[in-house]
């Protein structure tokens, strides 16, 4: 069988669900079948994690947002790599892509939908700006993948034919989610003493990822339980704005921001329970992570996340931007761990049956197959 050469591209610039997603796929695949070659249009941090662990992965950074000879460049790398397909992640990787491919004379581009732009883009100009250079160029996709249903029924919605969208669930290893660091090991370096219950969010610090509204269920909760730590897990251009609001509550002491981590596999022995309070999530990866470790889930019940959490039996679902909802979900947690446990211990063996990379690089390979001899 034809080995299929696939080129990634994507921003690289911070290490998200996106890039989490492409490490479990390349790392996944079987390198006689498919060759993956990772491209980033920023140097770091991407670049270096993909090649810590094996992957072949480059940089060619844009100069600016503006920076359209980066076109050339890929279109050069394209034909470098002998690529079959283009397969790109995120607006300005789409746009360069799809336009470099064209070029290269590369008929089968794939787009994978982790979001929706409307969520991503909180300012309203720069929210305008991407949709309009996403829907410029999304007509030299031949295909999209959406890592949920509820992100195909919004491309559904924005006109996209249904013949052109396939759902894949993202998917992970769960070999990757065993610790080589005895429990307890992270709570120790950050001065924790074993018997405190930990409460953490993991992702980028971006509007969408719904901090503020975990800091206001925190502050509250504190209120009748101070004993608890908050820990926020991650990176992002609202780290300031977070830590000040923190301050504003008069909950600092309490919340812990640990910055960009490169293996939350550590941390994840040592929580009592993982949050997330987004107000849109594509999917959810980080609830799998959770999932597999054992720690267990309080999600949103928006985008993909109900898809991924069973609401009362791999974990519980509130409204978002619900503060107060928030805070009852982590009491009913806390209060309640051995029914917790049992969630935790149900979505495990959900993730291991229906959400594994495996799986995932499976019904990948089979699109590329299948779109190549089209």
């Amino acid at each position: 069988m034809k080995r299929i050469r696939v080129l990634h591209v994507i921003g690289g610039g911070e290490f998200g669900g996106a890039e989490r997603h492409i490490l479990n796929l390349a790392t996944a695949m079987d390198p006689q079948r498919v060759a993956i070659t990772v491209c980033c249009l920023f140097a770091d941090p991407f670049v270096q994690v993909a090649r810590d662990v094996g992957i072949n992965a480059l940089a060619i950074p844009m100069r600016h947002k503006l920076d359209l000879s980066i076109i050339t460049k890929l279109r050069d790398v394209i034909k470098e790599e002998e690529a079959d397909l283009v397969h790109t992640h995120g607006v300005r990787a789409n746009l360069v892509g799809r336009l470099s491919a064209k070029m290269a004379g590369r008929e089968t581009v794939i787009t994978t939908v982790h979001s929706l732009l409307a969520q991503d883009y909180p300012d309203v100009f720069s929210r305008l700006a991407n949709m309009l250079i996403e829907r410029a160029s999304r007509g030299f996709s031949t295909h999209f993948i959406a890592v949920s249903g509820g992100l195909q029924k919004a491309l559904l919605q924005q006109g996209i034919p249904e013949k052109k969208i396939t759902v894949i669930y993202n998917g992970l290893n769960p070999g990757d989610f065993t610790s080589l660091r005895p429990p307890g090991s992270w709570r120790e370096s950050m001065g924790l003493a074993p018997d405190v219950p930990l409460v953490a969010m993991i992702g980028r610090l971006h509007p969408v990822k719904g901090h503020r509204i975990f800091l206001k269920a925190a502050a509250e909760f504190l209120k009748s339980r101070p004993e608890v730590r908050f820990v926020v897990v991650g990176s992002g251009p609202e780290r300031d704005r977070l830590e000040d609001y923190a301050r504003l509550l008069n909950i600092s002491d309490s919340v812990i921001f640990t910055g960009f981590v490169t293996d939350v596999v550590d941390i994840l022995p040592d929580l009592n329970l993982l949050v997330i309070p987004s107000l849109w999530e594509g999917f959810g990866l980080t609830a799998l992570e959770a999932m597999v470790a054992g720690v267990p889930v309080l999600a949103t019940s928006v985008g993909g996340l109900p898809e991924v959490v069973e609401h009362g039996t791999t974990g519980l679902l509130v409204p978002p931007a619900d503060d107060a909802a928030l805070a009852r979900g982590i009491n009913w947690m806390l209060d309640h761990p051995g029914e917790a446990l049992e969630m935790s211990e149900a979505a495990r063996a959900v993730v291991e049956q229906k959400f594994t990379a495996s799986v995932m690089a499976r019904k990948t390979e089979y699109l590329y197959r299948r779109l190549l001899e089209e």
